[in-house]
């Protein structure tokens, strides 16, 4: 997990930022990643709070071979656990949890899994859902087969339900995603998304407050550890606040609003693309002179 391309600034640094900030510090210290999706599901700031945690790991044992093995010296202190897990509890009596792990062998696994009073769902590598017969009829979906919710339901049912409730962020940004790329086009859709709220000026699909809360846990899970396991409360950083919007919604612009800015943005991107081509006509540039030139804009 640790690639001497990505985590090391220069030929002197051994470990690289990430192995150096985990020998330093104990917790759940990339809690972001899985915590937000499950995070905006539940609703959190928007009808409910984090209010409670408790973290446990275990003891150290490839994190200090890491450190050896790059560092060629031996290492007799490393904080963090190979493996981490925190539990909390909401205000409204449901319960996440976050496990981080970058120090033992196991396949990929993001682990976004919901389990709710009428259904279940699974996410990646292992996608697929679980609900009633009576569930789906009344998610608005004709089941194919009597289903119990006790088992994963077949392609035709799980392509129907997808269907169904589509995000129309992935309708919009898919197929451009994936001709782009970046983590299977994850990043292009995310980018997207903020560029469109800010250009329509929407509020954002996550806030500070988010961001304070969820990236609370690595400090929070490290005060359980390091006192016996014990419950914290989490800060409530809204102040109060968390109960005011009912629910997690994405905003949209009208769709007037999407023409007119599209057409403003076609407009703009051709005349940037007129005056580049004009730089690099008084400019041109060619492998020979092993030079590149910047465009002033």
């Amino acid at each position: 997990p640790f690639w001497d391309a990505y985590w090391k600034k220069d030929a002197n640094d051994k470990l690289g930022w990430r192995l150096d900030y985990n020998q330093k510090f104990r917790g759940d210290v990339y809690a972001t990643h899985g915590l937000g999706p499950i995070a905006q599901d539940l609703d959190i700031h928007r009808g409910d709070r984090m209010k409670t945690l408790v973290a446990m790991d275990t003891k150290s044992i490839n994190g200090k071979a890491w450190v050896e093995k790059m560092s060629g010296q031996k290492c007799d202190k490393f904080a963090n656990g190979d493996h981490t897990v925190t539990l909390i509890s909401t205000e409204n009596g449901k319960m996440i949890e976050v496990q981080h792990n970058t120090m033992t062998p196991q396949p990929y696994n993001r682990m976004y899994q919901v389990v709710g009073t009428k259904g279940f769902a699974n996410k990646y590598p292992i996608e697929g859902y679980a609900l009633s017969s009576a569930q789906m009829k009344a998610s608005g979906v004709q089941p194919t087969k009597e289903m119990s919710g006790h088992d994963y339901m077949g392609k035709a049912d799980f392509d129907a339900l997808v269907a169904k409730y589509r995000s129309p962020i992935v309708t919009k940004y898919e197929a451009m995603a994936k001709k782009v790329g970046g983590h299977g086009g994850m990043d292009f859709i995310m980018d997207s998304r903020l560029v469109y709220c800010l250009q329509h000026g929407l509020p954002l699909d996550m806030d500070v407050y988010d961001l304070a809360e969820w990236c609370c846990l690595a400090e929070l899970g490290t005060i359980s550890m390091d006192n016996g396991n014990i419950p914290v409360q989490v800060p409530d950083f809204t102040r109060g606040a968390w109960n005011t919007q009912k629910g997690y919604r994405h905003a949209f612009a009208s769709k007037e609003e999407e023409e007119a800015v599209d057409k403003a943005n076609a407009a703009f991107t051709a005349k940037l693309k007129e005056k580049g081509a004009k730089y690099w006509k008084k400019h041109p540039t060619t492998k020979a002179d092993g030079k590149s030139h910047q465009m002033g804009l």
